[in-house]
């Protein structure tokens, strides 16, 4: 019995490998199958880095900024001329040198207004007469006050020929000192006091010319006075009396 089964199941086995379906692929096929989607281009994620302009700006620090420098009507930065020194009372000793040179670097990097700074030398006086010179707005001095042991410093105002607000000497190593100082002036005006009038500072060449020229003019007039007293005619009158 099992001989003639054989052939019948051989021909069950051959009917079903002719009617197996064809759509499904081979095991080996890198194809997908039928009726499954490739993820769309649009749904793809994208990995490029992100351009400048897409990236938000950093937040802005909460420290406080830097004032800009003041700028005159022209254009040009506000640039005040400082005198820094010792007053006549001031000794002049170790620590007061050192408060100078603290004095000095302050007034140099002050960040609005900015300064030209010269360092008098000692003895050349007090405020005022350094003002009468006319190179300088403002003048700052190492110096003491009555009924105070300490040194402080004596601000003046030589625009306006009037002292400011004494400080203590431990502001010398503030760099706003000028800049504290220069809003004080600014107060100033805006009460009602008026600066002096500001002379125009001239140049080595601009100053060696003018010498040249009042040298010239002065020659000349002495030639010119030679000249008409060689060609003024003399004339001798004799009066003979009787």
């Amino acid at each position: 019995m099992s001989r003639r089964a054989s052939p019948r199941v051989a021909a069950w086995v051959t009917v079903g490998m002719l009617l197996a379906p064809t759509s499904r692929a081979s095991a080996g096929d890198p194809r997908p199958y039928e009726g499954t989607r490739a993820t769309p281009a649009a749904e793809a994620i994208d990995l490029a880095p992100a351009s400048p302009s897409d990236v938000a700006a950093p937040a802005a620090s909460a420290a406080q900024p830097v004032p800009p420098p003041r700028v005159e009507a022209n254009g040009k930065v506000k640039r005040i001329s400082v005198a820094v020194g010792l007053s006549p009372e001031a000794p002049g000793n170790a620590a007061e040198r050192e408060w100078l040179d603290h004095l000095e670097r302050s007034a140099r990097v002050s960040p609005s207004p900015a300064t030209s700074v010269r360092r008098l030398r000692p003895g050349v006086g007090d405020a005022q007469s350094i003002c009468r010179d006319r190179k300088d707005d403002v003048v700052v001095l190492i110096g003491y006050v009555p009924r105070r042991d300490d040194a402080v410093l004596l601000p003046y105002d030589c625009l306006l020929g009037v002292p400011l607000g004494i400080r203590a000497l431990a502001a010398a190593d503030e760099d706003g000192l000028v800049g504290a100082l220069w809003a004080e002036h600014e107060e100033l005006v805006r009460n009602g006091m008026t600066e002096r009038r500001r002379l125009g500072r001239l140049s080595p060449r601009a100053r060696a010319g003018i010498v040249a020229g009042v040298a010239i003019v002065v020659i000349g007039v002495a030639v010119g006075l030679l000249v008409a007293n060689a060609l003024r005619d003399e004339k001798v009158v004799v009066k003979v009396a009787p």
